[in-house]
């Protein structure tokens, strides 16, 4: 079964690495002048969108300092940055050599275990997610995670497990909503599934804007075709290079009678890598 999934966005990533240089810019006063002059450096090419300028300030400033202990949150930024720039495999080994002797290592294991999955190398993302829950047993997003790599699985009894466990550590929080609205549409319950991801567009701030693609795939399936245009419109610009938002505007182009254009749209799917079994479903549709 294929589902939307709210992955962090290129804004949130570059959030999250610009307050940790900020933070360890504070803490790095003792440092010498040189490392301390790449790590501000990098820092200002991630404002500047300079994603390579500001991988190899960092690379520079672990340079000069081999031992620094510093460096795995460096590491960690680093393997963002990597990700960011496509350099998946350069990325894991930045994650990896991060986790010893660092501050945050949930955090270095929930990026790491994002990053398997973009890989496909989904068991062991699982056993991050083990890991995480282990050591914090109260962090609701490992849960809503595992509990998406169980649905992988066809094992819907390990993820409502999960999903149970994420609404009773915090019922209000975004990821729990999020397994809600997967055991709806689980369910084929679209209205109610909508109806979270309506409660999220207004209650989050900043939200993920794959929130109005998910909210377009719940309109699709309850038949309100012009919600549904109005939601891919809005998630076109963060989701044109997710293979699924095409399946969507194709199966909405198809209700409105635009074979060509819906054929299209699958095609594309198929092409970014969208299961080609359920694609060509689609596509013998648009005969």
């Amino acid at each position: 079964m294929y589902f939307c999934r709210e992955n962090q966005s290129t804004n949130e990533m570059k959030t999250l690495l610009t307050l940790l240089l900020s933070l360890y810019s504070l803490v790095l006063v003792a440092q010498t002048p040189d490392y301390m002059g790449w790590v501000s450096q990098s820092a200002d090419y991630i404002e500047a969108n300079k994603l390579d300028s500001a991988a190899y300030a960092l690379q520079r400033a672990m340079a000069m300092e081999p031992a620094n202990e510093h460096n795995p949150v460096l590491l960690l930024n680093l393997g963002i940055l990597q990700r960011q720039l496509g350099l998946l495999d350069d990325a894991y080994i930045s994650f990896t050599a991060s986790l010893g002797n660092n501050p945050m290592p949930e955090v270095v294991l929930h990026q790491r275990a994002s990053l398997l999955c973009d890989m496909d190398r989904f068991d062991e993302a699982m056993e991050d997610y083990d890991a995480i829950i282990r050591h914090h047993p109260e962090d609701v997003e490992a849960y809503y995670r595992r509990g998406l790599l169980f649905l992988d699985k066809s094992d819907r009894t390990s993820a409502e497990a999960d999903f149970n466990a994420a609404k009773a550590i915090d019922p209000d929080n975004m990821y729990t909503k999020l397994c809600e609205s997967l055991l709806f549409k689980l369910d084929d319950n679209w209205e109610a599934a909508g109806e979270i991801y309506t409660h999220l567009l207004k209650t989050v701030p900043d939200p993920n804007p794959i929130f109005y693609m998910n909210r377009a795939e719940c309109y699709l399936n309850t038949g309100r075709l012009s919600r549904a245009a109005a939601d891919l419109q809005a998630a076109w610009s963060s989701q044109k290079d997710n293979p699924y938002y095409y399946v969507l505007r194709g199966r909405l182009r198809l209700e409105q009678f635009d074979k060509m254009a819906a054929r299209e749209d699958f095609l594309q799917a198929k092409k970014m890598g969208y299961e080609a079994t359920i694609a060509d479903e689609w596509i013998k549709r648009t005969k």
